[in-house]
């Protein structure tokens, strides 16, 4: 056993020991993303790897009169370096406050970048905050440009927001609903149910996770539940997508204004992989059920982006 072991990390050794070296960062490069960016980096030699860490005072008060230290990693950053298949990589991590998530979202999308995660990152009193993770391949440059385009949003979205301290835009808790599920489940072609006035649907998927088949009730599922009123509804839910489509579905999901609220895995080495967005969104009933009709009719190729339903 131990000289199976032994011979196992010999090979993984000489397999990582056969990699390509990452190129470093050049430096003209460097100068060009601090350009961009309108911040100072550094380079970390061991790793190749440029990295650029953007605190926000907005995120660390805790209340009026205590401010906390960046140094608590209420930051943004973004890191870049050389590629094998690209002249660079990058990764990013945007910091926000809660009004702040789909405008940056959809302005990340809208500039090339993949979006892989989404994360409430709160832990002390005071606002309420978001972790947004991107992604990208292309030149230095453009993946530059395209964090930078992120930032200028969330400087955007403060410049015109009225009120000092950020007021949440979450829909408040009705008591009572009402909602008639039968036009619903002619828009959404779902056989959804209707409990105390609140109507819920779902699509199963199916993955192997552990050997074992799971689907619908065991969390791989596409679902929607519709509260308050007809004319007046609170909806939330969740779409579960593969990474393959994940982008082309929250481009879909931000052009409908449907709020995303995060984006995680629900399990572990499952296959395919599902990545799960949660979302919520009001309005009347039947137009928010027409947007996430369009969202599952893009998710299934049954329609090209920006068409109208």
């Amino acid at each position: 056993m131990n000289g199976l072991y032994s011979f196992v990390q010999l090979f993984v050794l000489s397999f990582v020991a056969g990699l390509p070296i990452t190129a470093e960062v050049p430096p003209q490069e460097r100068s060009a993303i601090d350009r961009i960016i309108g911040a100072k980096g550094s380079y970390a030699p061991d790793d190749a790897a440029y990295k650029l860490v953007l605190p926000r005072e907005a995120a660390t008060i805790v209340q009026d009169y205590q401010t906390l230290s960046p140094n608590f990693g209420l930051n943004s950053w973004v890191t870049f370096s050389s590629a094998i298949h690209h002249p660079a990589t990058m990764n990013g991590e945007f910091l926000l406050l809660d009004d702040e998530v789909n405008p940056v979202l959809s302005a990340a999308l809208d500039a090339g970048l993949d979006v892989t995660g989404l994360a409430a990152s709160s832990i002390f009193d005071g606002p309420r905050l978001y972790t947004l993770n991107v992604s990208g391949r292309g030149s230095f440059q453009t993946l530059a440009s395209a964090f930078r385009k992120g930032l200028d949003e969330v400087r955007r979205v403060r410049r015109s927001s009225a009120a000092q301290h950020h007021t949440s835009r979450r829909p408040s808790l009705q008591i009572e609903s009402a909602i008639d599920g039968r036009p619903l489940d002619a828009i959404l072609s779902m056989s959804g149910s209707t409990a105390g006035g609140v109507y819920r649907a779902a699509i199963g998927k199916r993955a192997m996770l552990n050997g074992e088949l799971i689907g619908r009730e065991m969390g791989i599922s596409t679902w929607v539940s519709f509260g308050g009123t007809d004319n007046r509804a609170v909806v939330h839910g969740e779409f579960v997508e593969t990474p393959d489509d994940l982008q082309k579905v929250l481009k879909a999901m931000t052009a409908r204004g449907l709020n995303i609220e995060s984006i995680r895995n629900h399990t572990a080495a499952e296959h395919p992989q599902f990545i799960s967005i949660h979302y919520w969104v009001k309005g009347p009933a039947i137009d928010v059920a027409k947007s996430i009709r369009y969202v599952l009719d893009i998710e299934v190729g049954a329609i090209t982006p920006g068409a109208r339903l």
